[in-house]
């Protein structure tokens, strides 16, 4: 993969205001269309190579290695962000220039504990698998954005998720895809956890 991601975890003090990012990334899901269609006759070039660049494939199955960000914070004494590997697959059906569907899943590789913001109790995930049904945007070449609903699935409790994220990719020879990926999860009454990570692509 293009990215070396170590069996450990990774202990972080400060990090950016998450509520900061999430306003960026769904600012960008709603201005992206009006911005790109202002523009759209001085980007004429632009906009064919947009059509051309996955002319003829409808599918892409991709990899992922990333790590997932979340507060490890279980009592007032306790306030760091875990880094925690995580490995993902993802399938997309993109049914046109701009627009596609998928279905992304992922796993944390790790055991830890978080607190549940609905309770105020300490939760524990081992392992926990997320499945996401996920709509995809392509404003401009190699840019996508990212947003679903689905479930992570663990052995102790279940629970639903909204998902946000935007990715960029760069094309490679043989209709294969290298790209990266920020993505937001909302665990619904439970926690919040960022996942930061690369994967290759490839497309039929």
């Amino acid at each position: 993969m293009a990215i070396q991601i170590s069996a450990g975890c990774i202990l972080l003090n400060d990090v950016v205001t998450m509520k900061t990012i999430v306003t960026v990334i769904i600012a960008l899901m709603f201005l992206a269309p009006f911005s790109f269609g202002q523009h759209g006759e001085t980007n004429h070039g632009d906009a064919q190579e947009h059509e051309n660049a996955h002319e003829g494939s409808s599918h892409r199955i991709t990899m992922v290695m990333a790590y997932s960000f979340l507060k490890n914070q279980i009592d007032a004494s306790t306030n760091d962000i875990l880094a925690a590997p995580t490995f993902g697959l993802n399938y997309d059906y993109l049914f046109h220039p701009r627009w596609g569907v998928g279905l992304h899943t992922d796993i944390v590789l790790q055991q830890f504990k978080v607190e549940k913001h609905s309770e105020n109790v300490e939760l524990t995930r081992a392992n926990p698998v997320a499945v996401c049904a996920v709509g995809l945007f392509s404003p401009l070449p190699s840019l996508v954005l990212i947003a679903g609903y689905g479930i992570e699935l663990e052995k102790h409790e279940n629970i639903q998720l909204l998902r946000f994220g935007v990715e960029y990719g760069f094309h490679l020879p043989g209709n294969w895809e290298l790209g990266f990926a920020l993505e937001f999860d909302n665990k619904m009454n439970a926690y919040n956890s960022w996942i930061f990570g690369a994967g290759f692509s490839k497309l039929f």
